[in-house]
């Protein structure tokens, strides 16, 4: 039925499944589709959650993804991905997040005004004076988010203490 909207886009577990790109470890474009890891948690999922040791499972690209659909799909959304050093941050924005948003399809793609004057943000215009962002950094100071995803705090923790307490004492706790 022509000019009617796919009720599939109604689904959020659909969309992750069906209508984003990734680059697997062997550099090669595939569709995203949850693993095992990903499904229990996003089926497990609460407001703010701690994923310890996890490596190599996709939970950033899970998280980078997830929070680009809801950047998409819910009107004045503001998302951020942290990392400990600048460099990563900039692999996720360019390797994870811009690469998923290039590849989206296209009849969709149209439907929004896209803002990526910031090399790390990408902001979404719906066109009726609402937009939503989804940015990567390595400090979450003074923005205000629905959603931050903390990508090896350990790590920073240790390398970088001062940094990690910022964002436990102070980018955390601003989220609802």
């Amino acid at each position: 039925m022509k000019g009617e909207a796919d009720q599939r886009l109604l689904n959020k577990e659909w969309r992750l499944n069906h209508l984003y790109q990734i680059t697997n470890k062997k550099q090669k474009k595939i569709r995203f589709k949850l693993n095992r890891a990903q499904q229990n948690f996003q089926e497990n999922r609460h407001s703010r959650n701690i994923i310890l040791k996890s490596r190599q499972l996709g939970f950033t690209t899970l998280e980078v993804i997830d929070a680009l659909d809801d950047s998409l799909f819910t009107k004045n959304f503001n998302g951020l991905i942290l990392s400990h050093e600048q460099k990563i941050s900039v692999d996720i924005f360019r390797n994870k997040m811009y690469y998923a948003w290039k590849n989206f399809p296209d009849e969709l793609k149209s439907l929004y005004t896209l803002n990526a004057e910031r090399a790390n943000q990408l902001i979404f215009d719906f066109g009726d004076g609402t937009s939503s962002s989804i940015a990567t950094g390595a400090s979450g100071r003074s923005g205000t988010y629905n959603r931050i995803h903390v990508t090896e705090l350990g790590k920073m923790a240790k390398k970088y203490p001062d940094k990690a307490r910022e964002i436990l004492e102070g980018t955390i706790p601003s989220v609802p």
